[in-house]
């Protein structure tokens, strides 16, 4: 009989919250101070979250979007990601990771796979520092309009642009492998594919880091150039130094410096010394491709 009273409580409690007001739920906690710094180093660095999640596009600046870019479907703004309510303040820490390894947003709507294509595969240790990074920053109360597609234009321009879901445990390479984790940090961070592929048309396929895609920002467009070994084409008379000091400051060895509103170098400058020298060991890995692109 003693256990009437728990049980009478317990009823109680169930009845007075199903009938509360239907509030958002309080801003996320940080996580660890290691695990923040981490994420703080994906998004400030290889990650570059602020070159489409910021007005300025340039570390530092708050993620609360605005800038915008153009894709398959014209153009769009980069979405607010403070814990704010105008940006992903009512998400949980796996409506974020759904984002992520699924391109699906928790009202069920799902992102163009291209913005970040090839982040589906990052591993659940860098994810979860993100995460939780995202969730330290301070929140900013700017809304941005979300574009919206329709049906008929997601199943005609946008019938070969999905995305599978990447379900399941996504393991951390080591850096000791230091070809496979530069692999690693090109594809699945920094996203290098994203722009830098020769867009292959309605049945074929892309051809990896050819060049040759349109990328606009803020209303300019320029073409993405080939950074494969081709000689007559790419980055293949770049020796490992060039490659470097491209990555550090975006300067090419013949002196020209990059665009730094289309190749987002200044978050580049922020990584380790390890993930810089493992993204070039993987670039000069690849094999050569002599045939320029048209």
């Amino acid at each position: 009989m003693q256990r009437w009273p728990l049980i009478i409580f317990t009823v109680l409690a169930l009845c007075l919250s199903a009938c509360a007001p239907d509030d958002p739920p309080p801003p996320p906690l940080p996580g660890t101070s290691a695990s923040v710094d981490r994420g703080q180093r994906i998004a400030d660095g290889l990650g570059a979250c602020g070159f489409c999640h910021s007005m300025e596009g340039k570390p530092g600046a708050p993620l609360s979007g605005g800038r915008m870019m153009s894709d398959t479907f014209g153009d769009v703004a980069g979405p607010n990601i403070t814990v704010s309510p105008a940006g992903i303040g009512t998400w949980s820490e796996s409506d974020v990771r759904t984002l992520m390894r699924a391109n699906k947003r928790p009202d069920d709507t799902y992102l163009y796979s291209w913005f970040h294509k090839g982040n589906e595969w990052m591993s659940d240790a860098d994810l979860t520092a993100l995460i939780a990074y995202l969730r330290s920053v301070p929140a900013v109360d700017t809304t941005v309009e979300r574009r919206e597609i329709g049906w008929i234009e997601r199943n005609t321009t946008g019938f070969f642009t999905s995305a599978a879901e990447v379900k399941g445990y996504v393991p951390h390479i080591s850096p000791r492998f230091r070809v496979q984790y530069g692999e690693y940090l090109t594809n699945s961070v920094a996203g290098c594919d994203r722009c830098h592929a020769t867009p292959g048309g309605t049945f074929g396929s892309d051809e990896y880091l050819s060049g040759g895609a349109e990328i606009t920002f803020d209303g300019e467009t320029k073409v993405a150039p080939n950074i494969t070994r081709s000689k007559s084409a790419g980055i293949g008379d770049w020796s490992e130094e060039d490659l470097k000091v491209y990555l550090l400051s975006g300067r090419t060895p013949s002196g020209k410096q990059v665009d730094t509103r289309f190749c987002p170098v200044e978050f580049y400058q922020r990584a380790t010394p390890d993930e810089i020298d493992s993204v070039v060991a993987y670039l000069r890995s690849l094999p050569v491709i002599e045939e320029p692109q048209s």
